[in-house]
């Protein structure tokens, strides 16, 4: 085993506090608002130059007036640490990419009068940004061939209408992409078992390819000619080209037809020729391959593979794929973490690796034979590995500060900051203390939990308790800041918040998340109750009477199933929480997923074990007050549950509130929808536990703007 137990009595507690201020700094601080949430300065993962001197990475920035973010490149020089903007289009500027040349920027915008996201080239002293090539459906993750000028990059198309990509063929799709976007008929059919996925359909018969384009010429040449179908059912690209040039491991589910029950996504070599030969590097496993990277010499690929039957709740072990002699080879077998994230050292002898652990996300180093596993980093949560000429780069956050670039010394493995983006913002809060506990959970086995106290927290004082329900069901509360599901905004209006890494949770082991397999309920709820307990007899401060919880996705499901079987809060919380089962099973990707292992049966078999599990099953149990959030545009959790619970404790006479968003997906993504989400979620916990909500927002509308035109 390489994790240290963390269980080490039952009353282990580990501070972490935040930095002591001056006391006149202090009285300057406020309280944080869910409008201090889209304020923040949100960094994407950094790119390396070649040279390793400096990273180029994206930061989105959000306007709550206008409802909508745009996002810039910005240079930042490693030894400096001197930072600068590289471009300012007022558009949004992403997934950057370095010439071996270090002097020029491939990167995805769409500008001015750019459709779709296109390909643009800047050059790194400034200036404009040059507009490559655009497509009908966008483009997205490039990556510059070494040696000449010439980018691959991923698209979607119409595969009748794709040709030659002349100019001809290009039109004629721009031309069938505005006839399905303005048609009047917008049904669509489906006989496949996946026909759509989070709040996309996918019916409308559109192919990935890659394609390369000559930066010069701008020619562009299709390197999988004939192809014919989606890379994967979620749209995601996956590739990585070898350090050569001449090919690309590319995941590919295998699975015929595409949207089957069962994918397999694969790890193909493909050679950038444009004679679009595919070789499975991969076949020996019918489940999941992913996030293919070659070696420096060009010789070897490691990537992830999960091999269950039901994929919920195992770990992702690394892999390492020899291009001599064929062979697939385990790297991390004996490693109970989950890798999440990984990169080579510039020699090819050292992975660094990124993995969940015991609430945070630490930095690891292993050789790249497997062997020397190591925790170099273990605070907060680090993620968006990047290594070149023997620097690592990498994004770093934690529960009082949102993430910020970061570079390793590789030597002493200490961290030192790059960037201040948000410096100026948090001096302005006043962010509550915030406590990793462990307690003793369901079946006596150690849980973990994070509490976060409010602004001016008193001891002597009594604070409502807040449990907050994380989703997943296999995900894992970091130690990191959050800008959904924010526990400081949550702590505002006077509440103790616990956070609960109960059974099923990431990051404590894969026993310990496949745990709950076919009783999702049972000992997820036993640890919430157990985590009331332990904080009631260790904060004197928690008022007992008030206590309520909140849950998100699964969280919701969690709400949803203490309806029936509890009556320790005086208030519930349910967003976009499955409530039945049998309309659950229609869901975008629960098919393979959350199969008859994860919910105890299907329709058809085992239908007792299954609604044994189904939090309606329990209805004539509920009495507790319930707020259930919903987005219309939900596939992963179709809407429909929403309405279904509501309707039914609107037919008990139990207390309930439905709010709807119809624009919004399983998450509510938009400043002023999720501005307005907090203040529903505060002014309902207020109506049962106390607390001082924040107050009702009001934004403009249409005719307010049209108006000051």
């Amino acid at each position: 085993m390489f994790i240290q137990p963390l269980f080490k009595g039952l009353a282990s507690v580990l501070l972490f506090a935040c930095t002591t201020l001056p006391l006149h700094a202090a009285e300057t601080r406020r309280v944080i608002t869910a409008q201090d949430l889209w304020a923040v300065k949100r960094l994407a993962a950094p790119v390396l130059s070649p040279d390793g001197k400096r990273a180029v990475y994206s930061v989105q920035e959000w306007s709550i007036d206008k409802n909508k973010a745009t996002a810039s490149l910005w240079l930042t020089d490693l030894a400096t640490g001197k930072t600068r903007r590289l471009t300012n289009s007022q558009s949004s500027d992403s997934t950057p990419d370095w010439h071996e040349d270090g002097q020029r920027i491939a990167f995805v915008a769409k500008r001015g009068d750019d459709e779709a996201a296109a390909l643009y080239v800047i050059d790194t002293q400034g200036g404009e940004a040059e507009e490559i090539i655009e497509l009908p459906y966008g483009i997205s993750n490039p990556q510059w061939l070494p040696g000449h000028g010439g980018i691959v990059f991923a698209t979607q198309l119409s595969p009748a209408l794709a040709g030659k990509f002349e100019k001809a063929d290009l039109a004629a799709m721009k031309k069938e992409a505005k006839r399905r976007k303005d048609s009047k008929m917008t049904a669509y059919a489906t006989e496949f078992r996946q026909y759509r996925f989070f709040d996309k359909n996918l019916t409308d018969q559109l192919a990935n390819r890659l394609l390369r384009v000559e930066v010069t010429s701008k020619a562009v040449q299709d390197l999988m000619p004939g192809f014919e179908r989606p890379f994967n059912y979620n749209g995601e690209t996956d590739f990585d080209v070898a350090p050569d040039g001449r090919q690309i491991a590319l995941v590919l589910n295998s699975t015929l037809p595409p949207y089957a029950e069962h994918p397999n996504p694969d790890i193909y070599l493909l050679p950038t020729d444009g004679s679009g030969r595919l070789k499975n590097l991969t076949p020996d496993n019918p489940r999941i391959d992913g996030s293919p990277q070659f070696s420096p010499d060009g010789k070897t690929l490691v990537f992830t593979r999960q091999q269950q039957s039901t994929i919920a709740g195992e770990l992702q072990r690394l892999w390492r794929h020899s291009l001599v002699d064929g062979r697939n080879t385990a790297l991390t077998t004996d490693i109970d973490l989950s890798i999440e994230d990984v990169t080579f050292s510039a020699d090819g002898r050292t992975l660094w690796l990124q993995a969940e652990q015991q609430g945070r996300v630490p930095l690891f180093r292993m050789r790249a034979d497997g062997g020397g596993f190591t925790r170099v980093f273990g605070e907060g949560s680090n993620t968006g590995l990047d290594s070149a000429r023997g620097q690592l780069v990498f994004l770093h956050e934690n529960n009082h500060r949102a993430a910020e670039l970061y570079v390793l010394d590789p030597q002493g493995g200490k961290p030192r900051q790059l960037t201040h983006f948000n410096d100026a913002l948090f001096a302005m809060l006043d962010l509550g203390r915030v406590e990793s506990h462990t307690f003793a959970g369901a079946r006596g086995e150690p849980v973990q939990l994070w509490l976060t106290y409010p602004p001016g927290y008193d001891p002597a004082k009594k604070y409502p308790l807040l449990q907050l329900l994380h989703g997943g069901p296999h995900t894992m509360v970091r130690d990191s800041f959050g800008y959904r599901w924010n526990h400081h905004v949550f702590a505002s209006p006077g509440y103790i918040v616990a956070w609960v890494n109960r059974h099923g949770s990431t990051g404590f082991g894969e026993a310990f998340a496949r745990s709950i397999h076919g009783a999702w309920g049972e000992m997820p709820m036993e640890d919430v109750l157990k985590a009331n307990t332990y904080l009631f007899d260790k904060v004197p401060a928690i008022d007992r009477s008030n206590v309520a919880a909140a849950g998100a996705s699964y969280g919701g499901y969690l709400a949803s199933w203490m309806l029936g079987h509890t009556t320790a809060f005086k208030t519930l919380v349910n967003h976009a929480g499955a409530s039945d089962f049998i309309g659950q099973y229609g869901a975008d990707f629960t098919n393979y997923i959350f199969n008859d292992e994860v919910f105890g049966g299907t329709p058809w078999a085992n239908g007792e074990a299954m609604q044994r599990n189904n939090p309606i099953s329990y209805a004539k149990d509920f009495k507790t007050p319930m707020l259930i959030l919903h987005g219309e545009l939900d596939y992963r959790v179709p809407y429909g549950q929403a309405l279904s619970l509501y309707g039914i404790l609107q037919g008990k006479g139990v207390p309930s509130r439905l709010v709807i968003f119809p624009n919004e997906n399983h998450w509510i993504l938009s400043p002023q929808n999720a501005i307005h989400w907090n203040y529903e979620v505060q002014s309902w916990l207020a109506r049962y536990i106390g607390g001082t909500p924040m107050a009702k927002p009001v934004f403009e509308t249409k005719q307010d703007e049209e108006a000051k035109k």
